[in-house]
């Protein structure tokens, strides 16, 4: 069998396989992360199997069930939560959320610029707008559009007023 020439592309997708060895890594990390906090020690290392793999997925959630401080359950949780993210946002999974900067538009509601529009699989503008700023009062402002058009709108309004007051 002959080897494979450095510039021949990568068979399969590249994405999704370095998404699938980021995860196989570091779930069998956090097992003998949690292993080590409520155990005292990490237990024996696994092998790389797809049965050692998913053995240590299934430990998981009774490992974090039994820590004591809440906060290391948190950590827990978001460390798989991404890890699943990181598996949604490979292309040819494509579930979840994309959000790109809109330039140079402040919020209506808090006068930030922290306006982000949803894009589809193919990176079009999709069907919503939001802001992902703060409030003066420190709350998330949460303000939300359903298109570029009605924010465009919206900041017409604002302007307006600013003229007439």
């Amino acid at each position: 069998m002959a080897p494979r020439p450095a510039d021949a592309p990568f068979p399969g997708n590249a994405e999704a396989f370095g998404a699938l060895m980021v995860i196989i890594e570091k779930v069998p990390r956090l097992e003998a992360s949690l292993l080590q906090a409520v155990a005292g020690h990490p237990g024996l290392r696994r092998g790389g199997s797809t049965g050692n793999f998913l053995d240590a997925l299934g430990a998981i959630p009774g490992l974090a069930a039994g820590l004591k401080d809440a906060d290391d359950e948190a950590a827990a949780g978001r460390i798989l939560e991404w890890l699943v993210k990181l598996a949604q946002q490979v292309r040819a999974i494509d579930e979840a959320e994309r959000w790109r900067p809109v330039p140079s538009r402040p919020c209506p509601r808090c006068g930030c610029y922290f306006l982000r529009v949803q894009e589809d699989a193919r990176g079009q503008p999709g069907p919503g707008v939001r802001c992902f700023g703060h409030l003066p009062s420190g709350e998330p402002c949460r303000a939300a559009w359903a298109s570029l058009a009605e924010i465009a709108q919206d900041l017409e309004r604002a302007e307006t007023a600013d003229l007439d007051g």
